[in-house]
């Protein structure tokens, strides 16, 4: 039995002995545990395994100057190619180590060339840790759940009403060790229409952060008129007011650059009384958050190329970025929030629209029917917000399509106005990206490549909603798709869809165990059972049963209509097609987004008898997916290959020509392709054996 190292309980340098002994001044360095502690104090910093994977690249690689582009090959997949991610790791690393770009300690930013570890830091190393570590940074495991981000939280800086805080905040641009300290003077806050029983909050919330303030390293914290006098020639000022409005506390705050008059950071909080002291923590947070993003330069000019200027939508942005990117509904969770405290705190706030309206819309292909209803209400709230700002733009024509997607039964409309939208502009990425995985699903693979190639390959918010990478290695033969797909799950350890067709592929070449051991995986974080049931019913199919879990899972929802196009499928892989008609007949509109975009990855465990069977072929054409659907697609690429230049393949002309419907994948060499063969388990022989071509 071969286990995948991802999924080792004992890596292979804990097996051997060797144990990550780095020392980087204050702080010893675990990669196996993506761990710093200090040496002094012996806190513990967790970053993520990114984030290790670029430290001990930088510790391996000591004063060498490491481009971004070198960092993206080795730590990134090829789909992802954005500076912008490489410059976040690099500021979780400073953040976590108390280091600063302008004044460097550990590492240093070599402008429009790269990042390199300064030589003093490293005082203590194993170098065989690091071979071992290098050896393995690709195939390192990714399950550890995403430690709080040291970013947000690690400058805990802040204070109210009449208290002074000095603070060595170097400007991003002075190298000087003479440059002066930054300073933040926070004014007493007005109150306004505040009884006399509450006007001791606008002392008492300043008061009590005192005894905080104190213990940062650095820090100096006094009371206006105390001994240090008052300060006038202040870098930043907090000031604010406290009202009362139906019962509740109002404190509005605003954070301003004294210099420009700026203001980096307003908003508004309203508690009850009792609610003080949780109040001032989440002011805190926002505060810090916007002073270390203005007061770097790179990420301020980021956050401006992103299309906001609150630092605390920007933030949010972020971490609603990363977590859309694991494509589970957890995950999904998070990054939704994230979006909508986003545009909650900047309206207008365009990338984070499109964003929330596409994690709802991959959201829509995991969830069932009831959660698919608040799926369709973010993708419409965000539309319309789109449609506000700008009526015209690509944004608001992107998330047009999503609302029609999330729908689920609307693919002739979408290749319709798509198609129109080609003729009529010059054709923007998304709409592309769009009809190459509308060709997908009519298994027109050469003609869905061709478009694709077209597409520059980049972030979602710049190219498309859609998830392009993934319709870049679906059409793939399953063992040629294996490594491809163990990549990816480097780069989103969570995601239910890749672990999905990791668990099929190894089940189409016949390795059970493997097959088991990604579905376990893959059960573990699909909290709505749609991925996972495809995988367990093909796998069950073919094997007989899977997993504990998976085969319970199977048995509780047999008759459970929310997983038709699951159980139709299994009735396909057995050979029962008038059972799988009968599914298929009473698919959910969520079930029929599954049904296009999911079918070419399904039937291929059909036996040749099925697919080539006339009450399948009718079904098909009857769900809106069979021979007039190709034709209609093969018809759009003649219509769009003055735009786009993509013509029709020869087996695609030949097909239409002659009306033909393709039944398996035509980039692949099916004389040469070992479809499986059903099993033999416990002597029992699977029925649907020779029914394999």
């Amino acid at each position: 039995m071969i286990f995948l190292d991802l999924f080792a309980k004992k890596s292979e340098a804990a097996s051997s002995g060797n144990t990550s002994a780095i020392t980087l001044l204050d702080w010893q360095v675990n990669a196996e545990t993506c761990t710093l502690t200090h040496l002094e104090t012996g806190a513990e910093v967790r970053i993520t395994p990114r984030g290790m994977e670029v430290l001990m690249h930088l510790i391996g690689n000591p004063e060498q100057v490491i481009s971004a582009n070198e960092l993206l090959d080795l730590f990134w997949s090829k789909s992802v190619r954005s500076d912008h991610a490489v410059h976040n790791v690099i500021a979780e690393l400073r953040s976590a180590l108390g280091d600063r770009a302008s004044k460097p300690v550990y590492i240093k930013t070599y402008p429009k060339r790269g990042y390199s570890l300064l030589p003093a830091p490293i005082t203590s190393i194993n170098s065989n840790s690091v071979k071992h570590h290098s050896k393995q940074e690709s195939e390192r495991s990714g399950w550890a759940r995403l430690a709080k981000n040291p970013l947000v939280y690690a400058s805990f800086l802040l204070l109210f009403g009449a208290v002074i805080i000095f603070y060595p905040f170097e400007s991003p641009t002075e190298e000087s060790d003479n440059a002066p300290a930054r300073t933040l003077l926070v004014r007493e806050f007005e109150s306004i229409n505040i009884g006399s029983d509450e006007l001791y909050l606008s002392q008492q919330l300043p008061g009590s952060l005192v005894a905080s303030l104190n213990r940062l390293p650095g820090a100096q914290v006094a009371v206006e008129n105390s001994s240090l006098g008052t300060i006038t020639d202040a870098d930043y000022f907090l000031s604010g007011n406290i009202q009362q409005i139906n019962g509740q506390n109002r404190l509005q705050i605003n954070l301003t650059d004294a210099r420009t008059n700026l203001i980096l950071f307003s908003d508004q909080f309203n508690f009850v009384t009792e609610e003080i002291f949780s109040i001032q923590d989440e002011i805190v947070q926002h505060i810090a958050t916007a002073l270390r993003i203005y007061l770097d330069e790179e990420q301020r000019n980021d956050m401006l190329v992103w299309g906001t200027s609150s630092a605390v939508a920007y933030d949010a942005f972020l971490k609603a970025e990363f977590f859309s990117k694991e494509s589970n509904s957890a995950n999904f969770a998070i990054a939704i929030e994230n979006y909508l405290f986003a545009v909650e705190k900047d309206p207008d706030f365009v990338n984070a629209y499109v964003g929330l309206a596409t994690v709802a819309g991959r959201n829509g292909m995991y969830s069932s029917s009831e959660t698919n209803i608040e799926n369709r209400r973010l993708v419409n709230f965000a539309l319309r917000e789109l449609l506000r700002i700008d009526p015209n733009s690509t944004e608001a024509k992107a998330a047009q399509f999503l609302a029609l997607r999330v729908e689920g039964n609307n693919q002739k409309i979408i290749e319709e106005k798509i198609r129109e939208l080609i003729l009529r502009d010059e054709a923007p990425f998304f709409a592309l990206s769009h009809y190459s995985a509308l060709l997908t699903s009519a298994k027109l693979y050469s003609e869905a490549a061709a478009f694709l190639q077209t597409v520059p390959d980049k972030t979602p918010y710049s190219v498309s909603p859609d998830a392009t990478w993934s319709y870049r290695n679906d059409v793939i033969e399953p063992a040629k798709l294996i490594p491809i797909q163990k990549q990816q799950l480097l780069e989103r350890p969570s995601h239910i869809g890749v672990l999905g067709n990791l668990a099929t592929s190894y089940a189409f070449i016949g390795d059970y165990e493997q097959a088991k051991l990604y579905l376990s995986r893959q059960l573990e974080l699909d909290d709505e059972g749609q991925s996972s049931m495809l995988s367990q019913v093909i796998i069950s199919a073919l094997f007989g049963s899977s997993t504990k879990k998976g085969d319970e899972l199977e048995a509780r929802n047999k008759n459970n209509s929310e997983f038709n196009f699951a159980m139709g499928v299994k009735q396909f892989i057995l050979g029962d097609i008038d059972e799988g008609i009968t599914r298929w007949r009473h698919l959910t509109p969520s079930d029929t987004r599954r049904l296009f975009a999911w079918l070419h990855v399904s039937d291929i465990f059909f036996p040749k008898e099925v697919l080539t069977d006339a009450r399948y072929l009718a079904l098909l054409e009857e769900l809106g997916i069979g021979a007039s659907w190709q034709t209609l697609l093969m018809q759009g690429v003649k219509l769009t290959s003055a735009k786009t230049g993509v013509s029709l393949s020869e087996s695609s002309a030949q097909a239409l020509a002659q009306s033909k419907v393709f039944t398996r994948n035509n980039l692949w060499n099916h004389e040469e392709l070992n479809y499986p063969k059903a099993l033999q388990l416990g002597g029992i022989k699977r029925p649907h054996e020779e029914l394999f071509n």
